[in-house]
């Protein structure tokens, strides 16, 4: 009995889900934390202006990852249709099983597409990493190592990362905020908040990969399954003969028999 309850356990689909959901939990909680930093601590609060695009990402990223734990039970619920006995009692009838490998079929294309749009996810995760290891360099040559009141720093001017205030504003009102810090106090915050954030975006972006790897996993579950979906219509079709020809021989036999019998 314990053994035909393994027997109906997706343990490659469970495996998956598992590296999904620990994928999704770690990239949602480490790139909003990362965000808010970067929105929250050092535009709004040094540079005194807001970059809207910042705060859709945020939002639509996290919005993505929910989505990626849903479409991953739903892949687990599959597996469990498509798993031993249970896919025996599932997929027994000739629609029953086209349904199931046109299910299994719409699932892999899904996952397909779902995978290349993490792996997007993941390529797009590298850009504040280069960031973070740029600001990070200046960091540590510009700030760290000069004392207040001493040298003369450096500006720090966001302009070089393409970022800009918004230009927008009407003829005759300041456009809101600075683009630059020059001010050995504000660099050195600016500059710890981007020590802050700038691991949390690499483990992010391991998070984004250990979705990319789930879905692989995801995908080779599912081409099985759709294997081993399409064999059940063949193993059907042969009880079906089989149960046809144990029928016909015993009704040739019954017929044997009665007519013997009149003899």
């Amino acid at each position: 009995m314990g053994c035909e309850r393994l027997g109906n356990v997706p343990f490659a689909s469970l495996i998956a889900t598992m590296i999904t959901f620990t994928g999704v939990g770690v990239f949602c909680g480490t790139l909003y934390r990362a965000l808010t930093l970067i929105i929250t601590n050092i535009l709004q609060e040094l540079f005194q202006f807001n970059v809207a695009w910042l705060e859709v990402i945020k939002i639509v990223f996290v919005i993505v990852a929910v989505i990626m734990g849903v479409f991953a039970i739903i892949l687990l619920g599959f597996g469990y249709l498509s798993t031993g006995a249970t896919r025996k009692n599932v997929y027994s009838g000739a629609k029953c099983i086209m349904g199931g490998r046109v299910s299994a079929a719409f699932f892999l294309i899904m996952t397909y597409l779902m995978n290349l749009a993490w792996l997007g996810i993941t390529g797009a995760c590298v850009v504040p990493i280069v960031g973070y290891a740029m600001i990070n360099s200046y960091c540590y040559e510009k700030v760290y190592n000069k004392a207040v009141g001493t040298v003369t720093v450096e500006c720090f001017s966001l302009t070089r990362f393409g970022i800009y205030r918004n230009s927008t504003t009407a003829i005759g009102i300041g456009v809101p905020g600075r683009e630059q810090l020059c001010a050995h106090t504000d660099l050195r915050l600016m500059c710890d908040k981007v020590a802050e954030a700038g691991p949390l975006f690499c483990v992010a972006c391991a998070g984004a990969a250990l979705i990319v790897l789930g879905m692989i996993h995801f995908m080779i579950a599912i081409g099985a399954n759709y294997t081993r979906i399409k064999i059940s219509k063949e193993l059907t079709e042969y009880r079906d003969a089989v149960d046809m020809e144990e029928l016909d021989l015993h009704n040739s036999r019954g017929y044997l028999d009665k007519d013997s019998s009149s003899r």
